[in-house]
């Protein structure tokens, strides 16, 4: 094989390979082009990560925001509290999700949903800064957790949920660190 024909070889396989690679870093799915990052390219990256379930499904359900991997998390999470759970005070299952739950969207989703995340509420006459966050960011206070979990004090619930939203961020950060290895 002469040089020339090397360099032509070469060549060829640099334009087959870029055209497997995504030129882009959206996650919306193209049709008939390569020009986005896939769930599946996605998955294809974290399987080399050594993730645990919970980080696996963690990162999915804040990345790619699928109710399946958030359900998947959930479970898991609340599964592991449920087994370690001090007998004396046992929470039902259903508030447990429920904290849980509420650790996720504290989490992960903090974006004001008055705003839409952008800090200011404008209307037809005025603008104005938004009451229910800062920089866009929601403001959980006790009254508002009471009533996203339909209760009348939240003091009962307040460790738990402070054990739950630590055990979140640990997961996070550990997946995060292992990704980025």
């Amino acid at each position: 094989m002469n040089c020339y024909s090397f360099m032509k070889i070469t060549k060829m396989n640099k334009e087959l390979l870029s055209m497997l690679l995504p030129k882009t870093q959206s996650l919306e799915k193209t049709t008939g082009s390569n020009d986005a990052i896939t769930v599946e390219d996605i998955n294809l990256i974290l399987s080399y990560a050594n993730l645990s379930r919970e980080e696996y499904n963690f990162l999915l359900m804040k990345f790619v925001s699928a109710d399946t991997y958030k359900s998947n998390f959930v479970s898991e999470i609340a599964l592991r509290f449920y087994d370690i759970e001090d007998k004396k005070e046992l929470l039902d299952f259903d508030m447990l999700n429920k904290l849980i739950n509420l650790a996720v969207v504290e989490c992960c989703e903090p974006k004001c949903v008055f705003c839409k995340g952008t800090g200011s509420i404008i209307t037809l006459d005025n603008v104005s800064d938004c009451p229910h966050c800062i920089d866009g960011v929601f403001t959980f206070t006790e009254q508002v957790r009471c009533y996203l979990l339909s209760v009348k004090s939240f003091v009962k619930y307040k460790s738990k949920f402070e054990q739950i939203k630590q055990l979140i961020q640990d997961i996070e950060i550990s997946a995060l660190n292992k990704i980025g290895e």
